[in-house]
């Protein structure tokens, strides 16, 4: 199986990738008319999120999917960088267009990406607010933006999987090939990933309750002791629920409870708990 090797310079690890590029002909032509019609494929970008958001409207409409098979800037939440060797992940944006309600995206895009993993065999479950775990290591994460179109909000969802390789300098990452017992393609992995998102994009529409509730039974983070950093600094507490538009519930030692929009959340390593 072709691997990729790593270097490190100037103190960041660079990897060479030996993996193919990927046949977006071949993802183009199984996603005619839905969700990747058109499919908006470049070897190198900046960072698909970017490319979509200067794209005029005409050239990436609603459903259109940006994909890359490297990302020079791959961004994550906070302005974090996404790091992963050419080839080696999946790097996409959907243009999700109007959403309404907009919390309701994320849990839709969560959706399918738990789903699509679940396809192949992988046993991935959710980390709020926006992470895709296997054995409790990052897979998988989304970044949802907004771009203006004729005053209306248009939704870009940012998804970056490993597929076949992570970051050596974050040890709690993993790919999904370190738990697959079968040969991956990547080709499969996206057009599983763009009709799972199509199909739960309408269902959200349709019915955003049912979204979240689907959202929330997939997330581990839920009954767990955790630890939230934000910029207001660290609070911990039991994770008991989700709000109506997706924030966390956490229950404090003293009883009470408060709800968190953002932030980030490290799990505690005993498991499920109570408080």
């Amino acid at each position: 199986m072709p691997s990729a090797l790593f270097f490190f310079v100037k103190e960041h690890w660079v990897a060479v990738s030996s993996y193919s590029p990927l046949d977006w002909r071949e993802v183009a032509w199984r996603r005619l008319g839905g969700i990747g019609d058109p499919l908006i494929y470049r070897a190198e970008v900046d960072s698909t999120n970017a490319l979509a958001a200067r794209l005029t409207p005409e050239e990436a409409p609603v459903g259109a999917a940006i994909v890359a098979d490297h990302q020079a800037a791959g961004r994550g939440r906070l302005g974090r960088r996404w790091v992963a060797a050419p080839h080696t992940g999946l790097a996409c944006t959907v243009v999700l267009g109007p959403m309404d309600p907009a919390w309701s995206a994320p849990m839709a895009v969560g959706l399918a990406l738990v789903e699509t993993l679940e396809r192949h065999g992988l046993p991935a479950s959710l980390k709020w607010p926006n992470d895709a775990l296997i054995g409790g290591r990052k897979c998988a994460g989304i970044l949802i933006e907004t771009r203006r179109v004729d005053g209306t909000t248009w939704l870009l969802a940012g998804i970056g999987i490993n597929v076949h390789a992570s970051d050596p300098a974050f040890p709690q990452a993993t790919s999904l090939t370190a738990h697959s017992c079968q040969p991956l393609r990547r080709e499969d992995i996206l057009v599983d990933l763009l009709a799972g998102l199509e199909h739960w994009r309408a269902r959200a529409r349709a019915d955003a309750v049912l979204a979240r509730q689907a959202w929330a039974a997939r997330l581990e983070t839920l009954g767990r002791l955790v630890t939230v950093q934000s910029a207001k600094g660290a609070i911990q507490g039991l994770a008991a629920g989700v709000a109506e538009d997706g924030g966390l519930v956490l229950r404090l030692v003293d009883g009470t409870t408060t709800t968190v929009r953002a932030g980030d959340v490290t799990l505690s390593a005993s498991g499920p708990t109570a408080w």
